[in-house]
C-alpha cells in the first residue's frame, strides 16, 4: 500500500517533468481593460515618484512611469522592490501585467503573481501619440449593450471607451 509521502512524491516527480510553457508577449495597442498580458516595454519617462507610509506606518515607495512600445505607451504602477527598475530608457519584460481600470482609464501594474525583469530586446522609437492611458472608458452593464430588458441578473460590467 501507498503512504502519503510515496503519493506526495510521485506527484512531485510527474511536476518535475512536465516542461515550461513559453510566454507569448503582447504589442500595447491590444491591450484590454481588467486583463492580464506579458509585455516587453521601454519607460520613457518617469512622472512620479513618491514614498507614502502605510497603515501600519511602514513607508512604500512608488512610481507611475510612461511605457510604451512601438504601437503604442501606457502608465505603469510601480510599487517597493519594483521602484528600483524605475530608470528612463530601460527594456522591462513584464509578466502577468494587469491593465487595471483607475478613474476610468487603463495603468498597467504588476501585483504579487506577476513578475519584472530586465529585457534584453531592444526597443526603438516608442508610439507615445497612442497612449491607451488616455483613452477613457465607461461602465456599461451587457444587457445595455445587447439591449436586454433590466430584469436580467447580474451582469458585469463591461469597459467600452467613451463616445463623445
Amino acid at each position: 500500500e501507498m503512504c502519503i509521502r510515496d503519493r506526495y512524491m510521485g506527484i512531485l516527480e510527474m511536476t518535475e517533468k512536465r516542461p515550461l510553457r513559453k510566454a507569448i508577449f503582447d504589442k500595447l495597442k491590444d491591450f484590454e481593460p481588467q486583463k492580464h498580458y506579458n509585455a516587453t516595454v521601454k519607460i520613457t519617462k518617469i512622472e512620479h515618484s513618491v514614498v507614502i507610509k502605510r497603515v501600519d506606518a511602514e513607508p512604500m515607495k512608488m512610481a507611475i512611469c510612461l511605457v510604451g512600445d512601438e504601437t503604442g505607451c501606457a502608465k505603469l504602477l510601480l510599487k517597493d522592490a519594483q521602484v528600483a527598475f524605475a530608470k528612463e530608457g530601460e527594456t522591462l519584460n513584464l509578466r502577468n501585467v494587469q491593465a487595471r481600470m483607475v478613474k476610468d482609464r487603463i495603468r498597467l501594474e504588476v501585483n504579487i503573481w506577476g513578475k519584472i525583469e530586465k529585457g534584453d530586446k531592444k526597443i526603438g522609437e516608442v508610439a507615445v501619440k497612442n497612449n491607451i492611458s488616455e483613452v477613457e472608458y465607461e461602465a456599461v452593464k451587457e444587457h445595455q449593450l445587447l439591449s436586454l430588458p433590466h430584469s436580467t441578473p447580474f451582469v458585469p460590467n463591461i469597459f467600452v471607451p467613451f463616445l463623445i
